[in-house]
């Protein structure tokens, strides 16, 4: 297949906010691979992705639609799925106007033709429509933590199929070797890695330092870099070019955060260049051991789930002062600079500036500059269209009917 379409579901993509403010569901990472490197491996084609206007410059990747313009023989996938072999199965064997349903949601329909007004979502009389019974959906922002060793474990297998696994030199200690898998250029000296629980597998480039400890199942991506002393525990993503240090864990971390220094961080997503300053810590569950409630966009208010173990989500840009504590369950939207005594608020809203009282906002000039320089350290330009995300998010965030509606 040339080529297939990931498309956001407008529930779905509002619910995973904070996270999806800033890009399309097919870039949430968990496991190894964003969700459209994963949908691509699996495919064997390109994805184009069809999301929200405002995210269609930077994440298009060759998908930009006229009004004129017309599909034909086209597959529509829904992001917020995490592809299986008896998935990709049931989608090969698609024809024109058949769908795949997940309960009462459309995973996939391969339509004869699509333009641009078109709804497709909307349609509602198809040849013929499957069920799977069994996938994996990330509807909420926590289930990307909550799913994270099955997926990491999926991944290893299809990244190591026939594979050889590269020597790590110096004085390491490899436990269950044979569930570790290094790529080329690692450096690493005095860690110990185990495996026994689950598969290690480390990109290519990852720096680790003396005395960090490393239990599966755990996915390091390339040219990260891990401070003395790290301890990863399972269930756990670090993502590219991120530098952390301290203790974590079933945690996922996006590309370019740092969470450089000691501390605690536990069930929680990171955006990507977020910075947890050092002594941040996280709880991830209440002393009376009870369920969480959660801030929600559209409901302004929050909301109890069945989950018992949550640290935070942390939307893009993010970043918190030295020794910042965070309560169970805390939501923190885009581009916040946390700090002062006391916790925090458990729902920190984009764009603000201090601690308990978050009253002030950061300039949207600042927001620009902070970028710009936290980037150029990591030889990263900051773009026309990171900017233009930044500032439709900014000039929005005193409605948040206008958030979720976008």
């Amino acid at each position: 297949m040339d080529y297939f379409i990931l498309y956001d579901g407008n529930i779905e993509w509002k619910n995973l906010l904070p996270i999806t403010f800033t890009r399309p569901i097919s870039e949430i990472r968990l496991g190894i691979f964003t969700i459209r490197e994963r949908w691509e491996k699996y495919m064997g084609g390109k994805a184009l992705i069809y999301t929200k206007k405002f995210l269609s410059k930077k994440y298009s990747f060759g998908l930009d639609l006229k009004k004129k313009d017309i599909l034909k023989n086209i597959l529509f996938i829904n992001s917020s799925f995490i592809p299986n072999k008896k998935l990709i199965q049931v989608i090969f064997d698609l024809k024109e106007n058949e769908a795949i349903f997940f309960k009462e949601k459309m995973i996939a329909i391969k339509l004869s033709y699509f333009y641009y007004k078109k709804n497709f979502q909307k349609i509602k009389k198809y040849k013929k429509i499957y069920h799977i019974n069994k996938v994996i959906y990330i509807q909420y922002p926590w289930d990307i933590f909550i799913n994270n060793e099955s997926v990491l474990k999926q991944d290893y297998t299809i990244l190591t199929k026939g594979k050889s696994s590269f020597n790590v030199f110096g004085n390491n200690h490899l436990l269950y070797k044979e569930k570790i898998f290094l790529e080329e250029n690692i450096y690493a000296e005095n860690i110990v890695l185990n495996a026994k629980i689950g598969p290690i597998y480390i990109e290519k480039g990852v720096k680790i330092m003396e005395g960090s400890m490393i239990r599966g199942p755990v996915a390091i991506c390339k040219k990260s870099i891990l401070n003395m002393g790290t301890k990863i525990y399972g269930s756990t993503t670090i993502g590219p070019f991120c530098k952390v240090g301290g203790e974590i864990k079933n945690s996922v971390i996006f590309s370019y955060s740092n969470k450089a220094h000691d501390g605690f961080l536990g069930n929680t997503i990171l955006g990507e260049w977020c910075n947890i300053g050092a002594g941040t810590n996280i709880s991830n569950l209440r002393n009376d051991y009870s369920k969480v409630t959660v801030w929600n966009y559209e409901k302004k208010d929050f909301f109890p789930i069945d989950i018992q173990f949550f640290g935070i989500i942390m939307g893009d840009y993010s970043k918190s002062s030295i020794n910042t504590q965070f309560n169970t369950a805390t939501i923190v939207g885009v581009n916040t600079n946390i700090f002062g005594y006391g916790f925090p608020p458990r729902y920190i809203p984009s764009f603000s500036f201090g601690g308990i009282q978050n009253k002030k906002v950061i300039s949207f000039q600042k927001v620009c500059d902070t970028a710009e320089i936290m980037m150029k350290r990591r030889n990263v330009f900051f773009s026309f269209l990171d900017k233009d995300i930044l500032e439709y998010l900014y000039y929005l965030m005193d409605d948040i009917t206008s958030f979720v509606n976008i």
